[in-house]
């Protein structure tokens, strides 16, 4: 059985900023605070806060992308 795995797309106004197909855990700050997101959940869209996003890949490890206004 292959493991769970979650495709993460970040979107800003003008294109595709990046994309991950293999992310296992992704952590975003909203808002309402801050949410955890691991594979199997429903699909979502969320709109971010400024701070930090983290997912991590199993090739890259934990990867943090700094999200402003």
């Amino acid at each position: 059985m292959e493991s769970a795995v979650i495709h993460l797309t970040i979107l800003l106004p003008y294109g595709r900023f990046d994309e991950k197909k293999a992310v296992t855990r992704l952590v975003v700050e909203t808002p309402q605070g801050s949410y955890g997101i691991w594979p199997n959940r429903l699909d979502c869209a969320a709109a971010l806060v400024p701070g930090i996003l983290t997912y991590e890949t199993a090739s890259e490890g934990e990867v943090y992308v700094a999200i402003d206004e």
